[in-house]
């Protein structure tokens, strides 16, 4: 998480999304429910920017539904500002000006300045996006967002140091308002005022609306040429940012301002460029997709008169999202609930071996696909009175009832095989993945004893040297003094097994 933030100030959007998933599956296995919805809100917002549509959709999903466990302020603030975003990248603004305002009523709450200042800012840029939105749909409307954009660009000098209005570049959005409001000599004052900031800037996104925000200042105020130069500065500086709405930016001022200098072949050819980009970028109905969300949540959450939904969820709630297969909840109910009278267990552990060095050499992008390739592996072999199911981070648990130990061994040695003997070189050239196993059964009721025992069975496969199995060193007997079994099923173990 602390490498997601450096980048993300780097604007190395890739990077960041890597990270934040990264960092989702190490607070999945300690277990830190908050932290997992910190982290996936952040990954969502990312993938977001990046286009990738249904990842970023099942992201914030997730981070959605479970917000409201969030009790911590300072999590609240990040989590709704991240929405916030994702909103943004599929230009629901709507939308995304609630969760900045969400955001910034944690925020004061907290009473951090800095944040504060910084949703103050998001904001005013939401109901610019707002405004610029309908003037470019041609939409007839009173200026309520830019006024409101305005009061809050004002609360913002009010509050910020000067040492934030200079780092971040806000002074922008005040110089845009101004703009807006048909002022655009004073705005070009407020951009003099700040003109040897303004290269300092670390975020080329940052630097490029400066640039077009100049550039239309000066459009406006009679200078076609001076805004010529600045805009094609703009675009130039937006086609160095990785931020498709940078560009899409710089791009319409740069029409505008070839109009304005009486380029009119110039003007058509950028609007071409405009518009061929937001086909690429667009294509797909965004705004319904940002909606499918929301709605989503909230058919999930009214379970009383949305009985169907809710079946669906309690289906996805057992459905591991990267592999597909089975996870936690699926166990817990396939060992409280499946086969009554199949009391016999055999549990079968698989952990993948030096999976974290496939992440560092490979990329997190491979690491992915292993563990996809590894679910439909299973997901094949398993069959009925079985269930195969990821069970945190590369570890995997297969349970079948009615196998005794010798049995389970021999199938578990033929997923060890299977594992090593996959052509892993179509996911990376180089790329060799195996697995450590453990096996134990015995009497259902007990469970918790067969968990046990093939948990320490996986340890000695990996004492061992790894790629092998280990198993039990004999069924587990009945014990006449444990407790009757928990329906809860095995629920989070704490050891790391990698």
């Amino acid at each position: 998480m602390c490498r997601a933030r450096v980048r993300s100030n780097q604007w190395r959007t890739a990077e960041v999304y890597e990270d934040a998933r990264a960092a989702m599956r190490q607070f999945e296995k300690a277990g830190e429910g908050a932290l997992v919805v910190d982290a996936a809100s952040w990954a969502a917002a990312h993938a977001s920017r990046m286009g990738e549509l249904s990842v970023a959709s099942d992201l914030a999903t997730r981070s959605l539904l479970a917000l409201e466990s969030v009790e911590d302020d300072a999590l609240r603030i990040e989590i709704f500002n991240r929405l916030g975003i994702f909103c943004v990248s599929f230009l629901d603004y709507d939308r995304a000006l609630e969760q900045l305002d969400a955001s910034l009523a944690a925020a004061k709450r907290l009473g951090d300045v800095e944040k504060i200042s910084r949703q103050l800012a998001n904001i005013a840029d939401c109901l610019l996006l707002i405004h610029r939105q309908r003037h470019f749909a041609d939409v007839q409307g009173d200026s309520t967002e830019l006024l409101r954009a305005n009061s809050a660009i004002e609360e913002l000098f009010d509050r910020a140091t000067d040492d934030f209005i200079r780092r971040t570049g806000t002074y922008r959005l005040r110089a845009e308002v101004l703009c807006e409001l048909g002022r655009p000599q004073e705005a070009l004052a407020v951009l003099d005022q700040y003109r040897d900031q303004s290269s300092g800037l670390a975020i080329a996104a940052q630097r490029a609306a400066i640039a077009w925000v100049t550039a239309r200042c000066l459009r406006l105020g009679g200078q076609a040429e001076r805004a010529l130069t600045e805009a094609h500065r703009a675009v130039s500086l937006a086609q160095d940012s990785d931020d498709d709405q940078a560009w899409m930016e710089a791009l319409e001022e740069l029409a505008a301002a070839q109009e304005a200098a009486g380029d009119s072949d110039g003007a058509l050819a950028t609007a071409r460029e405009v518009n061929a980009r937001i086909w690429t970028i667009h294509q797909r109905e965004t705004r319904q997709l940002v909606q499918e969300v929301w709605e989503r949540a909230d058919f999930i959450q009214d379970q009383a008169t949305l009985q169907t939904q809710a079946a669906e969820a309690a289906r996805r709630a057992g459905e591991d999202a990267l592999t597909g297969i089975g996870n936690r909840r699926i166990l817990d109910r396939f060992i409280a609930n499946e086969a009554p009278g199949q009391d016999h267990l055999a549990l079968i552990m698989i952990d993948l071996d030096h999976f974290e060095d496939i992440n560092d050499t490979f990329g997190h992008g491979v690491g992915d696909d292993v563990l996809r390739r590894i679910g439909r592996l299973l997901r094949d072999e398993v069959r009925i009175r079985q269930v195969a199911v990821r069970y945190g981070g590369d570890e995997f648990v297969i349970a079948v009832l009615g196998m005794d130990l010798d049995a389970a061994a021999g199938f578990a040695e033929e997923l060890r095989s299977s594992i090593e003997e996959l052509d892993w070189s179509v996911l990376a050239p180089g790329l060799r993945v195996t697995a450590s196993v453990g096996v134990a059964s015995g009497p259902r009721p007990h469970w918790r004893r067969v968990f046990s025992a093939a948990d320490e069975a996986l340890h000695a496969a990996k004492r061992g040297g790894r790629n092998a199995i280990a198993r039990a060193s004999g069924e587990m007997a009945p014990v006449a003094a444990e407790l009757a079994p928990d329906a809860g099923g095995p629920g989070r173990r704490d050891t790391d097994l990698t």
